[in-house]
């Protein structure tokens, strides 16, 4: 069976916007053959050398040439951030890389701060076989200002050593690392 085909995409010509790498490694494969039967084909006396050059040159030729014509389809994205005569002013690239750069680490932060808080959940759990700890981590600029631990039940250690424990495992002075126990402290009897 055969398609009908509009008028419209009839009239309009098909033209290739990017010259695909598949069939320029194809060229390229094709002509790196011919070369090599060329070879063959040249006599065994002192021209060899020099024929074997000229086949190495046009090899070669064609290989920067597939490079430039690929490289053509894939425009390097410089900063919108021009002065006067399309030049770019060294003060606002490094502006807008600082801003990049900012961005980056708080785009950081925000995807590896629950990950850090879970394990860091985790290792108190093991640490004082109490469930259900809670651990929030704040900061900026990929460092950590302040950790709030919450211990649902009795952990069974001291607040300085789980402060100290909770420091050193992120690397954070231990007055950054506040304890706090959310819990009715049962009286002995």
């Amino acid at each position: 069976m055969r398609r009908a085909v509009s008028a419209a995409s009839r009239a309009r010509p098909v033209t290739r916007r990017c010259f695909p790498i598949k069939e320029a490694l194809k060229s390229l494969l094709a002509l790196i053959l011919l070369a090599g039967f060329c070879e063959l084909l040249l006599p065994d006396d002192g021209m060899r050398k020099y024929g074997r050059m000229v086949v190495g040159l046009i090899v070669l030729f064609s290989l920067v040439n597939l490079v430039i014509r690929v490289g053509q389809n894939f425009p390097a994205a410089f900063p919108a951030v021009a002065v006067g005569g399309g030049r770019a002013d060294p003060a606002d690239l490094v502006a807008e890389g600082v801003n990049l750069r900012q961005q980056g680490e708080e785009q950081v932060a925000a995807l590896t701060a629950p990950a850090l808080q879970a394990k860091v959940a985790a290792f108190l759990q093991q640490i004082t076989g109490t469930a259900g700890v809670q651990v929030e981590i704040s900061g900026a600029a990929g460092q950590v200002e302040r950790v709030r631990v919450i211990f649902p039940a009795d952990p069974g250690v001291s607040v300085e050593f789980l402060q100290r424990t909770v420091a050193a495992v992120l690397a954070v002075a231990p007055e950054r690392v506040e304890v706090k126990k959310e819990f009715a402290e049962e009286e002995g009897s």
